[in-house]
């Protein structure tokens, strides 16, 4: 049997899917409410951030720069429908909240989802593409 392969992608894990249909079944207006809410939680942590929580923040930050720049995601799986017919409102703010988001994602030292995915060649893969979202919203 050959190594299962790390999932790196935004929408690729349980927890992001989970959080993808619950912003789905939300209305539009409280959808951005949930998105931030899920950046603050990593953005603020000041210890170990559960892969459950990084995961959430990641498909949160990346659902903001899909808002404001649809091709950043092109080629991604599970893209929700719904970001091309109701994308977020983004201003300067959230797009700070999705950046810097980002950036913890990419902190190995108290960062569970890090841990999971730095084995074989998935943190480089999953570098690439944080970093990818990361210049999609301007850093």
């Amino acid at each position: 049997m050959g190594a299962t392969r790390i999932r790196t992608g935004p929408f690729e894990n349980d927890d992001a899917l989970d959080f993808l249909d619950d912003l789905e079944e939300s209305d539009p207006q409280e959808r951005r409410v949930k998105v931030e809410s899920a950046l603050r939680r990593v953005i603020r942590a000041t210890d170990y951030i559960e892969a459950s929580t990084m995961s959430e923040a990641i498909a949160a930050a990346v659902v903001v720069a899909a808002s404001d720049d649809p091709e950043s995601v092109v080629g991604e799986r599970n893209v929700p429908r719904w970001l091309d017919e109701e994308p977020l409102d983004v201003d300067e703010r959230l797009e700070e909240f999705a950046t810097k988001a980002l950036h913890r994602a990419l902190r190995s030292e108290d960062n569970e989802l890090w841990e999971i995915v730095a084995d074989g060649d998935a943190g480089d893969r999953f570098n690439t593409r944080i970093t990818h979202y990361l210049d999609a919203l301007g850093d």
